[in-house]
Formats: structure tokens, C-alpha cells, sequence
């Protein structure tokens, strides 16, 4: 995870800093200004800060049961090199809905079960589809690792 320096961050443009908050899954300050935004990312992952250090647990998508919990990371760790194919790394997956997004780690969870879990989180409307990848897929959709969750609420429709 990245360190940063107060310095650093006055030196960026106010877009750059938009851009890091959404990457770093810091929500809610995308419309702040530049000074507001410096001093949210200092205060989570400035040098010295409290949230400089977060280790992803590992955890077993078949029998992990309901999502319970959620903690905020945005890198994938390899945990185990000499593990099989698709258990040497804790993965995280981008989930998004409307202007709210973040990184979770969802791998191995339906989409309904992210949906309704994330419903408060990134307000999640309860007809939202979801889209992996850029298309749509089913609600018993299975989240693997690299996949990119987006819920879209559908348009209105004449007659309803």
C-alpha cells in the first residue's frame, strides 16, 4: 500500500487527487476541494498515518457462508506462491454503482449477495442488475478473481 506525503499530495492537481480517492477506495470526496481531499488521503495513508498498513486475510470463497463484513484494500497479495492455480493470491474486485465504488473482497460470491450486502454501502437500488465485465449476468453469477462489478439501476419504462 502506498505511503504518502503531505507535500506530495498539495502537488497534485485537484483531477489527479479525485482520481486517487476513487482508487483508494476512500469514498465521499470526489466533489470535495483539493485541501479537504489532501487531508483525507494523509489521514488514511500518509506517512505515519493509521491506515498506511492493511494485510488482506485470506479467506475460502466455497465455505465462507454470508458476506458479514467488509475490509477496504486495493491489491491482490501473493500469499502463497507454491499454492495451485487460483489459490496463491487474496484478491479484491472493483464494485461500483453509480458515482459510488470501492474495492471488496467478493471473489467467490454471487451477485446477489453483493448486491444486498453493498444495498447501504454504495446505495445499491434493490432492481439494479449487474454487470461483470461490461455485461450483464445473472443474480447467481459466481464473482471471480479480476472481475469488475458494476450495478446499474434500469431507466424508466412506459407504463410502470
Amino acid at each position: 500500500m502506498a505511503r504518502y506525503k503531505k507535500e506530495t499530495l498539495e502537488g497534485k492537481s485537484v483531477k489527479e487527487l479525485r482520481r486517487l480517492v476513487v482508487d483508494l477506495g476512500i469514498p465521499g470526496f470526489t466533489k470535495k476541494p483539493k485541501s479537504t481531499i489532501v487531508d483525507a488521503i494523509f489521514a488514511k495513508y500518509g506517512v505515519g498515518g493509521a491506515g498506511a498498513a492493511t494485510v488482506a486475510k485470506k479467506s475460502k470463497a466455497k465455505d465462507s457462508g454470508p458476506i458479514t463484513q467488509v475490509s477496504f484494500t486495493g491489491e491482490s497479495v501473493l500469499t502463497k506462491p507454491s499454492a495451485p492455480f487460483g489459490h496463491k493470491t487474496t484478491t479484491t474486485l472493483r464494485v461500483s454503482c453509480g458515482a459510488s465504488s470501492g474495492k471488496f473482497p467478493v471473489a467467490g460470491k454471487n451477485i446477489k449477495e453483493v448486491g444486498e450486502f453493498l444495498r447501504e454501502v454504495l446505495n445499491v437500488d434493490k432492481l439494479s442488475t449487474g454487470l461483470v465485465n461490461g455485461k450483464e449476468v445473472p443474480a447467481d453469477y459466481v464473482l471471480k478473481s479480476g472481475d469488475n462489478l458494476e450495478f446499474l439501476k434500469p431507466a424508466g419504462k412506459k407504463g410502470c
